[in-house]
């Protein structure tokens, strides 16, 4: 009886351990088509919030293995797979809004990624009134999205699922502008390595890039919160700036 006892208490402890490390268990919800934040490298997500999602992983005690913990979905997917999953994370260059806001939490920012506009280098376009009426290309769902509809009404915002292809339609005369995140499209410009485009500063907005997290898990949220500030103090994002924006790392203040 002794044994049987033994067996069964045994099997629940196991049953416990199992269910405590699920629970535990850090799901990364992103759009690897971010290039530099997330992108696909061979046959794994890497990039500037793949790096600091390690890092953060490793000062809060979170096991994180690039290899089985992300899971790439559409960019306008990921708010309502961390919504509706508490151990779920938003993780892909995430603007922090008020309106997101009320479905999810967000980490502190750490990063200011302003908006800015690409257009052709003989376009003529230096001030965001000069695009009204212009036909812009935005990234679906993203603060571009919102900031081209206020510039030139949503009947001139031509939706896309990446800015890359945003940004080569503009190379293909398709569009007038692409609106989008400063590092985005200084990284998009450096692959094309395409004279005839330029970024131009027209102030649209700052834009804080943060982690979303289930409203459900304050616990993950307060972890995140003090690894960044540990890191932020440690010098590690002008590290990452270094690596991902070269001569760039204006990108980060």
């Amino acid at each position: 009886m002794k044994k049987l006892f033994a067996l069964a208490l045994a099997m629940m402890m196991a049953l416990c351990t199992l269910t405590a490390l699920a629970e535990d268990l850090i799901i990364v919800a992103t759009n690897p088509e971010y290039p530099p934040f997330e992108y696909v490298e061979g046959d794994a997500v890497v990039g500037y919030d793949i790096d600091m999602w390690a890092a953060i992983a490793e000062k809060a005690g979170i096991a994180f293995d690039p290899k089985t913990n992300i899971e790439a979905m559409d960019f306008d997917a990921v708010i309502s797979a961390v919504a509706a999953n508490p151990n779920y994370i938003g993780l892909s260059g995430i603007s922090i809004t008020d309106e997101r806001k009320l479905t999810v939490n967000f980490s502190e920012g750490y990063i200011n990624a302003g908006l800015v506009v690409i257009v052709k280098a003989d376009s003529g376009f230096e001030t965001a009134d000069q695009l009204k009426g212009k036909l812009i290309g935005v990234q679906l769902g993203t603060t571009s999205d919102f900031a081209a509809e206020e510039i030139t009404g949503l009947e001139n915002v031509a939706q896309y699922k990446t800015f890359l292809n945003a940004v080569m339609d503009l190379q293909g005369n398709k569009l007038d502008a692409v609106i989008i995140d400063k590092p985005v499209g200084q990284a998009i410009l450096a692959s094309l390595n395409d004279p005839s485009l330029v970024i131009v500063d027209m102030g649209l907005q700052a834009d804080w890039y943060g982690i979303e997290v289930n409203k459900n898990n304050p616990e993950l949220l307060e972890k995140i919160n003090k690894a960044l500030a540990e890191l932020q103090a440690e010098g590690f994002f002008e590290q990452l700036a270094v690596k991902y924006f070269s001569s760039n790392e204006e990108a980060a203040e």
